[in-house]
């Protein structure tokens, strides 16, 4: 019987390899294991880096030019919202039309523009919920011109210090992205 033969398992003078009984009714365990063993070792390194992650405090802010003004639109986490209604005191639903109502009229106090000095006139449009955000609507009947305006705004900042307001503004010759992570900023980014 050949080296070869003998580690294969082959009994000397038979063409057909010679089992383990341990090692067949083992293997099959060992298998499972082995594969149960990576699987559990890769979802704890993935809950790990779940745990460990951390979402940014902010307001994603949108001026888009249509027609004959802009169309602003606030979007922010619902968990950032209901902080808000918490911190106002207000115990109401946060997609209920009052407290809708409360969240605009908190988005319109902290957030403004001004345009060469002058402060812009934001009407105030509404609010509504979807998925994971709370929207605010707005609009401003300012100019269309490539002139970045002055925004202040401090949303979220009495929950969150180092939340962050990020800007994107669209019109016909203007497209700009910053953040304005202070009270106020006009700088792009």
């Amino acid at each position: 019987m050949t080296l070869d033969a003998f580690n294969a398992g082959e009994a000397r003078g038979s063409t057909s390899p010679r089992r383990n009984p341990v090692r067949s009714r083992l293997w099959p365990a060992y298998l499972g294991f082995h594969r149960v063993g990576w699987a559990v070792a890769v979802l704890m390194l993935l809950s790990v880096q779940v745990t460990e992650a951390h979402r940014d405090h902010g307001v994603w802010t949108e001026l888009v030019w249509s027609e004959d003004r802009f169309e602003i639109t606030h979007h922010m986490h619902l968990q950032d919202a209901q902080r808000v209604l918490e911190r106002l005191g207000v115990d109401v639903r946060l997609d209920s039309p009052e407290g809708l109502a409360q969240l605009a009229l908190y988005v319109e106090d902290r957030f403004s523009l001004s345009e060469r000095g002058e402060s812009a006139h934001l009407e105030l449009i509404g609010a509504e919920t979807e998925g994971d955000f709370l929207y605010v609507f707005q609009e401003w009947h300012g100019s269309k011109g490539a002139e970045i305006p002055q925004i202040d705004s401090t949303l979220l900042k009495e929950i969150h210090p180092d939340a962050v307001t990020w800007i994107r503004i669209e019109a016909p010759e203007l497209n700009q992205t910053w953040s304005v992570d202070g009270h106020n900023s006009s700088s792009s980014s």
